[in-house]
């Protein structure tokens, strides 16, 4: 169990690690564009298809780091007060009832959005540019699929955390 916990974690720190290399262009992109359009008065007309799409990539792979660090924000009002072992209890209630039931709806609609896209060669009708926009909607089904692995990984955790009391450093 805990070689499988200690691979998901790997595998989420290492695309987290390598999608925090996209700020780089976004930023440089957006640095293009607006030199482009204050300095020159020539606006791109591919900016903002790509500003969308570099940041969702960014997002969606990033979430599921972010929740490997327990990045996300919460409220503790309730559980900030508990024992380890009773906020594992808690955890694990509240994956079952919301986490789980939630990804799994954002998994498939997702899953059968980008399909659907891939099938279809949708193309962007933001701008001029129209690039194609499926590639796009598969890395955020398979940021959902990431974030879904991920919150097995921490499921895990917190299930064994709140029937034997045991804490797992992955």
């Amino acid at each position: 169990m805990h070689s499988i916990i200690k691979t998901i974690d790997k595998t989420t720190e290492s695309i987290g690690k390598v999608s925090s290399f996209l700020i780089v262009p976004l930023v440089a992109e957006i640095i293009y564009d607006v030199f482009m359009r204050y300095v020159f008065n020539k606006p791109t007309f591919w900016a903002y298809d790509m500003t969308y799409m570099i940041y969702g990539v960014y997002i969606m792979l990033g979430s599921a780091y972010t929740h490997l660090y327990d990045g996300h924000v919460r409220m503790d009002l309730v559980t900030g007060r508990l024992t380890i072992r009773r906020k594992a209890i808690v955890e694990v209630i509240c994956y079952i009832f919301l986490f789980f039931p939630l990804f799994y709806i954002l998994v498939k609609y997702c899953s059968i959005h980008a399909i659907w896209s891939f099938g279809a060669g949708e193309s962007s009708s933001a701008s001029t540019w129209r690039p194609p926009v499926y590639p796009f909607k598969i890395i955020i089904a398979f940021g959902f699929i990431l974030f879904l692995i991920q919150g097995i990984s921490q499921f895990i955790k917190s299930l064994l955390i709140a029937i034997g009391g045991e804490t797992n450093e992955s």
